[in-house]
C-alpha cells in the first residue's frame, strides 16, 4: 500500500506543473480581468505649501498619464512640459498611472525608472506623486513587481510614491491617491478614502487614480468606479483625476463633480467620442495643469506645444 502511495505521489509531482522562481510570473489568462485583493498601509506626505502660496501664486500642478512608453511621443510631452513650468511654473506634478509600458518594472534597479522617468521628467525640479495603472501591475499574463515602484521612492528626489494607497496632506489642500487597480475587491480602500475625505480640513480635495469613472474614449465607463467610488467622491471631493484613456476628457458627473482624464503624455489614440457629460475632449498629445487659488481651481487642458485648448473654472464660497 506504501509503495503504491509513493509510486502515485512520484507520477503527480512529475505532471505539475513548474514553478518559475526567476524573473516575471505567469498567471492565467484571465489576469487582465483581476485585480489584487489588498493594498499596502497607506502612507502620509506632508506637503509645504501654505495659504499664503495659494493666495500669492495659486498652487501650481502638472497632471499627466500613460506617459511610459520611452517613444518619441513621451519625450515631445515632457519637453513641452517643462517647458510650460518654466513659463507658468509648477510647485508639484501629478502622474496618474501606466508609468511603465507594457508591464511596470522588475525591480528598483530596473532602468526604465530612468529612461522613462528621470530623464524626461527630473529636470522639472519638483516632486511628482505617482499612482499604479493596470500596465505597472502586470499585463497579458506577466506579472511584474509594482511594489518596487513603491521602494523606488527611496531613491530618487523626483519619484513619490510612499504607498499603493496614500494621502497628500498641506494646510490647504488635501490629494488622495488610490490603487484603482484594487477595486472593487479591496473594501478597505473604499473605507480608507470615505475616513480620508470625512476627517479632510482642507479647503481643497482632490483624488487621484488611473481608471476614470466615466469616459467617451477606448476604454469606457469604468463601472466599479461608478458604483464604489463616485458616492464617496460627491459632495465631498472637489476633483477627480484619471489616465487610461489616451486622451484628454473634461466630463461632469450628475452630481457635479468635475472628471479629468489626462491620459495622453505617452501615446494618444485616435479613438474618442462625446457624450452628454462632455465638457472637453482631444486626442492630442498633452497634459493638464491646474491653478489652486482661494475661490477656485483653474483647469487647463494644454498641448504638448503649450497651447491651452480649454479652460474650466472649479468656484468654491
Amino acid at each position: 500500500m506504501k509503495l503504491k502511495f509513493l509510486f502515485l505521489f512520484l507520477i503527480s509531482c512529475l505532471l505539475a506543473p513548474p514553478l518559475h522562481l526567476e524573473g516575471a510570473v505567469t498567471l492565467p489568462e484571465q489576469f487582465n480581468e483581476l485585480s489584487p485583493a489588498n493594498v499596502s498601509i497607506p502612507q502620509d506626505i506632508y506637503l509645504p505649501i501654505n495659504e499664503a502660496t495659494m493666495k500669492s501664486t495659486g498652487i501650481r500642478i502638472l497632471v499627466f498619464g500613460d506617459s511610459g512608453t520611452g517613444e518619441d511621443v513621451q519625450m515631445k510631452v515632457a519637453k513641452g512640459m517643462q517647458a510650460f513650468c518654466a513659463r507658468n511654473g509648477c510647485h508639484f506634478g501629478l502622474l496618474v498611472g501606466d508609468n511603465f509600458y507594457p508591464a511596470g518594472v522588475k525591480s528598483v534597479d530596473d532602468p526604465q525608472f530612468v529612461e522613462k522617468f528621470e530623464k524626461p521628467y527630473s529636470g522639472m525640479g519638483i516632486p511628482i506623486f505617482v499612482v499604479l495603472g493596470e500596465h505597472d501591475w502586470g499585463r497579458k499574463g506577466m506579472m511584474y513587481n509594482w511594489q518596487a515602484q513603491v521602494e523606488y521612492s527611496k531613491k530618487s528626489k523626483t519619484w513619490k510614491m510612499p504607498s499603493d494607497v496614500y494621502a497628500v496632506n498641506s494646510d490647504v489642500l488635501k490629494i488622495m491617491a488610490l490603487d484603482t487597480n484594487s477595486f472593487p475587491i479591496s473594501k478597505y480602500q473604499r473605507q480608507w478614502l470615505d475616513d480620508e475625505l470625512k476627517k479632510s480640513k482642507a479647503r481643497w480635495n482632490l483624488v487621484i487614480g488611473h481608471k476614470p469613472v466615466y469616459s467617451y474614449g477606448y476604454h469606457g465607463d469604468t463601472p466599479f468606479m461608478v458604483q464604489d467610488v463616485l458616492p464617496l467622491l460627491c459632495g465631498r471631493a472637489d476633483l477627480y483625476l484619471s489616465g487610461h484613456e489616451h486622451n484628454s476628457q473634461v466630463l461632469r458627473a450628475d452630481c457635479g463633480l468635475p472628471l479629468i482624464i489626462s491620459g495622453s503624455a505617452g501615446k494618444p489614440f485616435p479613438k474618442i467620442d462625446q457624450g452628454e457629460r462632455t465638457l472637453y475632449v482631444n486626442n492630442q498629445p498633452g497634459f493638464s495643469y491646474l491653478i489652486v487659488q482661494e475661490n477656485k481651481i483653474t483647469v487647463q487642458m494644454v498641448t504638448e506645444n503649450g497651447e491651452i485648448r480649454y479652460s474650466l473654472d472649479v468656484p468654491k464660497k
